[in-house]
């Protein structure tokens, strides 16, 4: 009976070891290819994209980009520190700058972001939060 137990034992210990490597190997290679955020430029809130308007692709992403957190974890507030570590996972591959979709200033991405994105494309300025305003990443 002890030799089944230290068998089994050995083998769950195996397969414990080979996922945990593997595993350790793909969050290490999937983390390299996420985009590093430009550090020392100016950008503006609202501009996801990066591409010096302000328009309604960059709506679309805030709501992608809290659709994919809510996908993943339930929670309908994408925290800014998270899509800047991490923003291929919820804004998909490309330059974009996700402190810029925190347009009202609480710290995390909403629908809320989205809204006054949305808001200050159809010249609604006082309902836009920080929307234009131009801010420096160091």
């Amino acid at each position: 009976m002890k030799r089944i137990a230290k068998k089994i034992t050995a083998c769950f210990v195996s397969a414990f070891m080979l996922c945990a490597g593997t595993c350790a190997a793909f969050i290490s290679a999937s983390a390299a290819n996420d985009a590093i955020q430009p550090r020392g430029e100016y950008h503006v809130y609202g501009d996801v994209n990066d591409d010096g308007k302000i328009n309604i692709a960059d709506a679309v992403l805030v709501s992608k980009a809290v659709g994919n957190f809510e996908n993943l974890t339930g929670d309908t507030r994408l925290p800014v520190s998270y899509a800047v570590a991490r923003p291929a996972v919820y804004f998909g591959e490309g330059n974009y700058i996700p402190q810029a979709a925190d347009v009202n200033g609480d710290g995390y991405i909403t629908s809320e972001d989205a809204t006054m994105i949305q808001k200050y494309i159809v010249s609604l300025y006082n309902e836009a939060g920080r929307c234009g305003q131009v801010f420096y990443i160091n």
